[in-house]
Order: C-alpha cells, then structure tokens, then sequence
C-alpha cells in the first residue's frame, strides 16, 4: 500500500510539473536544462510536439540507462519515463494570459514548482529521468562528477537558449535554476 501511494505521488507531481511546464516555461520559452530546455529548443527549430521530444529523450536514456546502470537505478526512472511526456501533452492546450507587467511572478512561480517537484521526486525515491541519467552514467564509467556533467549538460542547454530566445530569457531561466536548485535542497532536508 506504501509503494502504491509513493506512485500516486510521483504521478501528481509530474502532473504539476506539466502544468508548469505548459503554461509558463513554454510559452515564454524559458530554458531551463535538462528535458524541458531541450523540448523547448527543439520545439521552436523543428517544430516538433515538446511531448514528443521528451518522450523520445526519456526512451533514449531510458535505453541507456538499463544497458550501464544498475537495474535499480532504470526501474525508478520507467514511470517517470512516460508519465511526464503523457502528462505534458495532456495538458498542452491549456492558455494562460501572460501579463508583461507581472512577468517576475511567472518567473518566480516557475522556479518554485521545479524546485518543490523536483525534490518531491528525489525525496520519494525516483529521478525524472531523461539526461539526468548521463551524469550517473559518465560517474560510473568515467569517475567524472555527477553535478560536473550535469552542471555541462545543463549549462550547454542554457546557453543554446540565451542564443536564440535572448538574453533577458536567458537570465530569467538562471534565476529558475537557481531557485528550483535551493528549493530542491529545502525539500529533501524537510525532515533533517
């Protein structure tokens, strides 16, 4: 029954996630690293579904990760897998009027739903999958530093974004980062 409960958890965070994801990251194309930053760039130079690139990421690494990883590790990221890019195409429709003016509250509010979902899954025992599992895999095989490679990866992702969303959305998405960063540390030591 707890095991049950932890799955249901994740599944509405992810949903949270989505919705975050849907109705202020995308629509004002702040990129963030990881999946979404990817979904967000790719989206906007090809033209495919984000849905669609998470999915197609998350197999990959998926594939990936059961192939070099301990078994363990995989199974806490199939879920996560293909709830999220389910989620995220659930919910792509919804619009919300984004209003100039109170542009620093989107901002902050979207830095506060990844940090608070993020760590929320990490507490409860899952990763989200998707190129965060490169980091454990290039630890693993080459004793490169998890938060090195991550920070690489994500920084890489970031600046793809500075160049072609600006830098003002650009700055805005540090900001994101840092937040969602802190946010994850608070949830994860809630109890300590």
């Amino acid at each position: 029954m707890k095991k049950i409960k932890k799955y249901i958890e994740l599944l509405l965070v992810l949903l949270i996630a989505a919705f975050n994801f849907n109705l202020i990251l995308k629509p004002l194309n702040l990129v963030t690293g990881g999946n979404q930053g990817l979904a967000i760039l790719l989206n906007h130079l090809l033209k495919i579904s984000p849905a669609l690139i998470i999915l197609i990421i998350n197999i990959i690494m998926l594939l990936i990760s059961f192939f070099t990883l301990p078994k363990q590790t995989t199974y806490g990221t199939v879920l996560a897998t293909f709830a999220y890019p389910f989620f995220v195409k659930l919910t792509s429709n919804l619009k919300i009027p984004i209003i100039d003016n109170y542009l620093i509250i989107y901002i902050i509010l979207a830095g506060i739903i990844c940090g608070v979902t993020g760590g929320i899954i990490y507490r409860l025992g899952f990763s989200n999958g998707g190129i965060s599992v490169l980091p454990v895999v290039f630890n693993s095989y080459f004793h490169i530093k998890i938060y090195l490679t991550t920070f690489l990866l994500n920084a890489l992702i970031v600046l793809l974004g500075c160049y072609y969303f600006g830098i003002v959305k650009c700055l805005y998405s540090i900001l994101i980062i840092f937040l969602q960063s802190y946010l994850i540390k608070k949830v994860l030591n809630y109890h300590k």
